[in-house]
C-alpha cells in the first residue's frame, strides 16, 4: 500500500461498515422486507455483489478506491439499497477528503 492508503483508516472502516449495511439490506430485499419498493430480487442480487466488492475494497484498498466507492454508491442508490448507498457515498467522501 502507498502512504496515502495507509492513512485512510477511517475510509476503510467506513467502507467495511457500509458494506455490511448493504449486505443486510440486500438480504432483506430477497424476503421483500426492504425499505424501498423497487429492486426486487434483482436489486438484492446487485446489492449482494456490490456489498462484497465494497467490503473487499475496505479490507484491501487500491489506488482509486474513493472513485470506485463513489460509482458503487450511486449504483446502489439507483438499483438496490438506499441506506447502504448513502453509507458508501459517506465512505467515499471520507476517503476523498483525507
Amino acid at each position: 500500500m502507498s502512504e496515502i492508503q495507509e492513512t485512510d483508516k477511517a475510509m476503510r472502516v467506513m467502507a467495511i461498515i457500509s458494506g455490511i449495511v448493504v449486505f443486510v439490506e440486500a438480504v432483506l430485499q430477497f424476503f421483500n422486507l426492504s425499505i424501498l419498493a423497487w429492486g426486487g430480487w434483482i436489486g438484492g442480487l446487485i446489492g449482494l455483489i456490490l456489498a462484497i466488492c465494497v467490503i473487499f475494497l475496505g479490507i484491501r484498498p487500491i489506488h482509486y478506491t474513493p472513485t470506485i466507492l463513489g460509482v458503487i454508491g450511486v449504483v446502489l442508490i439507483i438499483f438496490a439499497c438506499l441506506l447502504g448507498g448513502i453509507a458508501v457515498l459517506l465512505a467515499t467522501f471520507i476517503g476523498a477528503v483525507s
